[in-house]
């Protein structure tokens, strides 16, 4: 007999942002240098409050997974973080949470979504967003603290 899990999406603010930032430092597992540029709280809090969403996924209860999006223009809005715990990947949850933040979006007129990811650091997630219609339009070389020299990737996502 298999064993069906609840998974649940909330779309919000500020109040589940502690649980996404537990989940974030345990998919993440940043260096401290990391930690000061990507998972500082005053730096989620002002984003989400300044036009931006926190969407979270949760398994029976349980936060699992989270998007944050902040507005980089009047029409855009740019996922700047995201992640979902190991044991929990694969259930659709990074999906489902990706689906409620675009019909969210579009309800508030955005006509955009940008992201950036590192194949060589996120190959997942790279595959996901191409997979999902994002369009790659710029790479960079950036210096990575965990892998060394990497191509970031610059995606975009138009939504009707």
């Amino acid at each position: 007999m298999e064993n069906k899990v609840k998974v649940e999406i909330e779309i919000g603010g500020v109040e589940n942002l502690e649980d996404a930032l537990r989940v974030s430092r345990i998919v993440f597992e940043p260096t401290p240098a990391e930690e000061e540029k990507y998972h500082k709280k005053e730096d989620w809090e002002r984003k989400i409050r300044e036009g931006g969403l926190l969407v979270i996924g949760k398994v029976d209860g349980k936060v699992a997974g989270f998007i944050v999006a902040y507005k980089t223009a009047d029409e855009v809005m740019h996922i700047w973080n995201a992640g979902v715990l190991s044991e929990y990947r694969k259930l659709g949850i990074f999906s489902n949470m990706f689906e409620e933040l675009s019909v969210k979006c579009k309800q508030d007129g955005i006509k955009k979504l940008t992201l950036h990811t590192i194949e060589k650091k996120f190959p997942e997630m790279y595959r996901l967003v191409i997979n999902k219609g994002f369009v790659e339009f710029e790479k960079e070389w950036i210096e990575d603290e965990k892998v060394g020299k990497v191509e970031k990737s610059k995606f975009e996502l138009g939504l009707v």
